[in-house]
């Protein structure tokens, strides 16, 4: 089982014991899961896309001494 299923899983049985441990809702809890994990990732890849974008500040060159060249 890889790290994914495993968040998987255990945003299920959150869901599942959040909502008082229903009988008979294994299907919805586990789409419900799979649907934040989704969009868990989708932000993380939209986080990471916007650092890479980003200018970096403090790049100027510097010397040695910390002053400007």
């Amino acid at each position: 089982m890889d790290d994914n299923e495993d968040k998987r899983r255990e945003r299920a049985y959150r869901i599942w014991e959040d909502e008082g441990r229903p009988e008979g809702r294994h299907l919805d809890h586990w789409q419900r899961a799979e649907d934040q994990h989704e969009e868990t990732e989708k932000e993380a890849d939209r986080s990471e896309a916007a650092e890479v974008a980003a200018p970096k500040l403090g790049t100027g060159n510097k010397n040695a001494s910390g002053g400007t060249p």
